[in-house]
């Protein structure tokens, strides 16, 4: 019964991308210039960020081309889909790498290892590998180390959070390499997050969710979740909200009208103008 229970949640987690699958970008390696009207940025495919036969260690990477000399702060994105599907070509991510970019951003959008290819937690080495490569060339996209964010909606959420809130120490670094370079956010923004997993199910390990790390060292954190989102239940997250500011943590939270989607595909004229403006005040992109 609780296996049942455990396959109707990932089914349900991994609806959303289903809807933006139909309409993924190209696979295209070459690099591509794109224009606004006052600024340009360079859009490049499918780079590797570790060695091995996987094609799912891959990103895509936005950047602005014409803004200037100065450092620039980092955000990386990562797409949704239960953790069992899902894609850094989904339309939704890849609007959300260009439009940061534009804002003066380095924006890079991770491919990484679904449950299909690889058991958990190998989503959580990846991104986290992904993280670390961007350090290591930090000197070469013109980026600040100390100025890296991360965003994620459902399955990426929980991604995202976890690149904020885990330490070395957790053991979750995985093997792909640039181990000189740290795998931590500087601050995180997460959509219908999942913060646990319920009980007594394989991955629900407390060190594999956030959950597992309430602290008041932690970076800055902004959670949006829907009122009546019937996958990732508004009174867990709000759970989670309470411990972490009972702790100390820096937190935010934005509880709106709606289900799975917000964030997502609902209410976007809120929450997008909500974390631009959260990235903006703790990443200084015009800095």
């Amino acid at each position: 019964m609780k296996k049942s229970i455990f396959n109707l949640v990932l089914a349900a987690l991994f609806a959303t991308s289903m809807v933006s699958c139909a309409s993924q970008g190209s696979n295209d390696t070459t690099e591509k210039t794109v224009d606004s009207e006052y600024k340009t940025i360079t859009v490049t495919k499918d780079v590797p960020y570790r060695d091995g036969e996987s094609d799912s260690w891959k990103l895509d990477l936005a950047m602005p081309a014409n803004f200037g000399p100065e450092i620039r702060p980092a955000l990386v994105i990562v797409h949704g889909g239960g953790w069992a599907m899902g894609s850094k070509n989904v339309d939704v991510y890849q609007k959300m790498m260009v439009d940061y970019a534009h804002k003066g951003y380095v924006t890079i959008n991770v491919e990484y290892r679904l449950t299909g290819e690889a058991e958990f937690p190998a989503c959580i080495e990846d991104v986290k590998c992904a993280v670390r490569w961007l350090r290591a060339h930090a000197g070469k996209y013109g980026v600040d180390p100390d100025r890296i964010g991360a965003y994620g909606h459902s399955a990426g959420a929980h991604l995202a959070l976890m690149l904020a809130m885990v330490p070395e120490s957790a053991v979750l670094e995985g093997d792909g390499g640039w181990d000189d370079y740290s795998s931590r956010v500087n601050v995180a923004g997460a959509g219908s997050p999942p913060t646990e997993l319920g009980r007594d199910v394989p991955m629900a390990k407390t060190e594999w969710w956030p959950i597992g790390y309430i602290s008041a060292d932690q970076p800055p954190l902004f959670l949006i979740q829907g009122t009546e989102d019937p996958v990732v239940l508004p009174k867990r997250t709000g759970d989670f909200v309470d411990k972490m500011k009972a702790a100390g943590a820096d937190i935010e939270y934005l509880e709106l009208p709606g289900g799975h989607g917000v964030a997502y595909a609902e209410q976007l004229e809120v929450t997008e103008p909500a974390l631009a403006n959260f990235f903006a005040k703790h990443l200084n992109p015009e800095l």
